[in-house]
């Protein structure tokens, strides 16, 4: 899909849509100083979303994350404050394992810890989410555009559910009820990442 008729069509979901209260756009000052301050160049479709639809708040997960000073922030994120200080922090964090990969900036949660990220190191802004292993974060291609990914947002497809494939399941005892339970086992679809020389 051409890239201006899908700005606007994610201007006008976002419009029809009371989820979130939709944060003024970002300016090009303020794209400029996250820049600067993650050092980074912001792909140039992630660019648009912020500065023509809105400074986060809207689309998949919990809302697409914006930047400061006066973007949607969600709670749950590493640091807590703001994207650029989250992102910081990730890629200090002393345990390689835990460490965020340089590029690989939170772009959405999921829950239960799971966040989808966009590589700023990509032209055309892949989508990875992250998913904890035994020891380690582990990170899956979901999209390889955020275009694409948010085109196929705009055409209905449930993007959470469709991260997933069932790989087996697990039973359990319901405890309030006791009654018997059957709990899916899912991993991300998707190609793994492979981010030893981001660390």
């Amino acid at each position: 899909m051409d890239e201006d008729v899908l700005v606007a069509r994610i201007r006008a979901k976002v419009a029809a849509s009371s989820e979130r209260p939709l944060r003024a756009p970002a300016t090009a000052n303020e794209i400029a100083d996250f820049e600067a301050a993650v050092d980074l160049r912001l792909p140039q479709f992630y660019v648009r979303l912020l500065t023509e639809v809105g400074n986060g708040g809207y689309g998949p997960g919990f809302g697409i994350i914006g930047i400061p000073p006066t973007g949607y922030v969600d709670e749950d994120l590493r640091a807590g404050n703001n994207l650029a200080e989250a992102y910081l922090s990730g890629r200090r964090c002393d345990e390689r394992a835990w460490r965020t990969p340089r590029g690989f900036l939170p772009l959405c949660n999921w829950g239960c810890g799971t966040f989808s990220h966009v590589d700023a190191l990509s032209e055309d802004a892949v989508v990875v989410t992250d998913q904890v292993s035994d020891d380690r974060l582990e990170y899956t291609e979901t999209a390889p555009s955020l275009a694409g990914w948010l085109s196929d947002w705009i055409a209905g497809v449930d993007l959470g559910g469709a991260m997933y494939e069932i790989v087996g399941y697990r039973d359990g005892v319901n405890p309030f009820t006791k009654a018997p339970l059957r709990f899916p086992l899912r991993r991300l679809r998707g190609r793994r990442v492979d981010v030893d020389g981001r660390l």
